[in-house]
């Protein structure tokens, strides 16, 4: 008899191919739907965009010294290395002045796709974080209603040409450049154009290595811890190439075709929103049936 787990997955790729069949009914997320973490050890399965993680924490309450935003979604779960991460890298941020950290999407309880956005984000191993500096002028606690509505300033121009040298300044880039010198972080994702002027700031610093251009991040930026070392089940990426990725590399990222296949990527972020996340859902291995259906008993 096919189990549970097995059935779900059968009927995910029926749902698969409904919406190109004219099938509109709303494809649901038990991933999204779930409140609590699974209990159990911290166990970390698949990869960084399809996985899950069992054993996640919160980051409830708020440790004074960083501001967790959009509480209303959830996404405040996190492996705890990652929690470590966010109290050590709310602490620096306080102490060299710079402000209060404000932090973006974490993970879900158990991991997993969300239901729309982040293709990753899916381990506890990825963080968001507001590259905005100076909420500490309220030096008080954001109301609820500013943790739902403050917007994140972005650190380009208007026009999306370039950087703003008044948004962008030395405190972001000294903030990257500690970050990246962690030995957890494995990557730093950033807009191409922050990067690009991260390259000319820096005179294309070793520590660039571990910043990688990716489209939009320009709002915040993306710190993905490596796989834990006691996680055989997780899947790791290969690690960055040596250079600071200055080159050829960041020139194709600043192309005509990359801004094309911004473009493009941008469109299919509003096209078949079901499809997608049947996608998603398909990538997350069986292993992690348990985590989201522990077993009693």
């Amino acid at each position: 008899m096919i189990n549970a787990f097995f059935r779900n997955l059968w009927l995910l790729g029926i749902l698969l191919i409904l919406p190109g069949l004219g099938w509109s009914g709303a494809l649901l997320n038990p991933w999204a739907e779930v409140r609590t973490p699974a209990p159990g050890p911290v166990r970390v399965i698949g990869a960084y965009n399809g996985g899950c993680l069992q054993g996640a924490v919160s980051l409830l309450p708020d440790e004074g010294t960083f501001e967790l935003m959009r509480k209303s979604r959830r996404h405040y779960f996190a492996h705890p290395q990652m929690r470590r991460f966010v109290v050590w890298l709310a602490g620096e941020v306080q102490q060299r002045g710079y402000g209060k950290l404000l932090v973006g999407d974490l993970g879900q309880p158990r991991g997993g796709p969300t239901t729309s956005g982040h293709a990753s984000h899916q381990l506890g191993l990825d963080g968001d974080f507001w590259f905005w500096l100076d909420a500490s002028t309220l030096h008080r606690p954001l109301s609820v209603q500013e943790e739902e509505n403050l917007s994140a300033p972005s650190m380009l121009n208007p026009t999306q040409t370039s950087v703003d040298p008044t948004r962008l300044k030395d405190k972001q880039i000294r903030l990257l450049e500690l970050v990246s010198g962690r030995p957890e972080v494995e990557r730093i994702f950033v807009n191409p154009l922050i990067k690009k002027a991260l390259c000319e700031r820096t005179g294309a610093a070793d520590w660039l290595r571990k910043v990688r251009p990716w489209w939009g991040h320009h709002y915040h930026f993306h710190v993905r811890l490596a796989c834990p070392l006691d996680q055989p089940e997780c899947q790791p990426q290969a690690p960055p190439a040596e250079s600071a990725g200055c080159d050829a590399e960041l020139d194709w990222w600043l192309s005509p075709e990359a801004l094309e296949q911004a473009r493009k990527n941008a469109q299919g972020s509003h096209a078949n929103p079901e499809q997608r996340l049947a996608a998603k859902l398909a990538r997350v291995p069986n292993a992690c049936g348990v985590v989201l259906h522990p077993r009693h008993g």
